[in-house]
């Protein structure tokens, strides 16, 4: 089993929810009342990030380097 912090999952809730504390399902759910399955993918996940949590132009671009070197490793481990 991978480590949570060395997943894609692990890595977006350090960059956006880590001052924050709650999972990703919980902050979702209790701010906009949007239960997570565990089956929504990387990229809905980020969609909802990115559309939902006023982040900064600087968290953006860390989410945007972060999907960059997970397309880069995905695209060598196929």
């Amino acid at each position: 089993m991978e480590d949570f912090e060395n997943t894609y999952v692990g890595k977006l809730w350090n960059i956006v929810l880590s001052n924050d504390k709650r999972s990703f399902n919980e902050y979702f759910s209790e701010d906009f009342g949007i239960t997570l399955d565990d089956c929504i993918t990387n990229d809905q996940l980020f969609w909802l990030c990115k559309r939902l949590m006023y982040l900064s132009e600087h968290k953006i671009d860390e989410i945007n380097t972060l999907n960059e070197n997970f397309i880069e490793l995905t695209k060598y481990n196929d």
